[in-house]
C-alpha cells in the first residue's frame, strides 16, 4: 500500500529516458502471469489480506533545490490514509483519503477537495489492496514488451483502469519485483508525466515493501525514503477531515 500512496507525493522530477528494448526478443508473458509472479515476489496474496494499520516516518528531498524534511505517513485497512510532509523553509503539505472524500493541503495552493482523475488515482493509492490488481480497479494487463528500466531487464506491463487510464509499470525479470511506473499524474497544475523508481525492498509484517521511491517530473527530482514503519490500529481521528477541508466540502 506505502508502494501505490508514494506515487502521489511529487513537487517535482526529471522525465527520464524511454526504456530501451533489449535486442533479443521472446514470447511476452501474459500481463496477468506477471502481476501474479509480483504478488508471490512480494509475499501473496494472503500477506496482503492481513496487513492492518501502519504508522511510517522518513524522509523528504528534492536536490536539486537543496530542499527537505519530514515525512508521515498514516494508513488504515481497507482505504484510510493521511500523509505530512514538513519542508523547511516552506511549511506542511498534507494529503488524505478517508474512504469517500479526497483532499491536500498545500501552502502554496491552500486547500483542495481532489475530484475527477486526481481522486481515482488517490482512491487507488489508499487501497490496501491495489497490489492484487482486482478487477473492480484494473480492467486489462497486458505486457508490451521486454525492456530495460532504470538499468534493470524487466517486463513492460501496459494497465488499464475501470475509470480509462493506462499507463505503463516495470517488473524485474528476475526477482518479480516492480521497478517502477511511468504514468500521467492528475493534480492543480494540470497532467504532468511522471517517472517513478522503487527500491529498497524489505520486509514488513511478511510483506515486502519498497522503503525508497524516486519520482522524476518536470526536470525535476525527488526521493521519499521510509526510516520507520510500525504497525497499529490508527485511532478514527488522524483521519479526520481538516476544518479547511470540511469548509470547502460546506460550500
Amino acid at each position: 500500500m506505502i508502494r501505490k500512496l508514494l506515487h502521489r507525493f511529487a513537487i517535482g522530477a526529471a522525465v527520464v529516458a524511454a526504456p530501451v528494448p533489449l535486442a533479443a526478443q521472446g514470447a511476452l508473458p501474459d500481463g496477468r502471469t506477471v502481476i501474479n509472479r509480483f504478488i508471490e515476489a512480494i509475499g501473496g496474496r494472503d500477506a496482503i489480506m492481513k496487513q492492518g494499520g501502519r504508522h511510517a516516518q522518513g524522509t523528504f528531498e528534492v536536490p536539486a533545490q537543496g530542499l527537505s524534511g519530514e515525512l508521515e505517513i498514516y494508513a488504515q485497512p481497507p482505504n484510510r490514509v493521511r500523509v505530512r510532509i514538513a519542508i523547511a523553509g516552506i511549511g506542511e503539505i498534507l494529503q488524505g483519503f478517508d474512504g469517500t472524500t479526497g483532499w491536500a493541503i498545500n501552502p502554496m495552493m491552500g486547500p483542495m477537495v481532489l475530484d475527477s482523475l486526481e481522486l481515482q488515482q488517490m482512491k487507488q493509492q489508499a487501497d490496501y489492496y491495489a497490489n492484487l490488481y482486482p478487477d473492480s480497479i484494473i480492467t486489462s494487463l497486458e505486457t508490451v514488451a521486454d525492456t530495460t528500466f532504470a538499468d534493470v531487464p524487466c517486463y513492460q506491463v501496459k494497465v488499464v483502469t475501470a475509470w480509462g487510464e493506462e499507463y505503463y509499470e516495470f517488473f524485474d525479470k528476475d526477482s518479480g519485483l516492480q521497478v517502477g511506473t511511468m504514468r500521467t499524474v492528475a493534480s492543480p497544475m494540470g497532467s504532468v508525466e511522471s517517472t517513478t523508481i522503487l527500491s529498497d525492498w524489505k520486509v514488513l509484517d511478511g510483506l515486502k515493501t519498497p522503503f525508497k521511491t524516486v519520482q522524476r517530473m518536470m526536470g525535476m527530482e525527488q526521493s521519499l525514503t521510509i526510516t520507520t514503519a510500525d504497525s497499529m490500529t490508527v485511532p478514527d481521528s488522524i483521519f479526520a477531515l481538516p476544518p479547511a477541508i470540511q469548509a470547502l466540502i460546506k460550500k
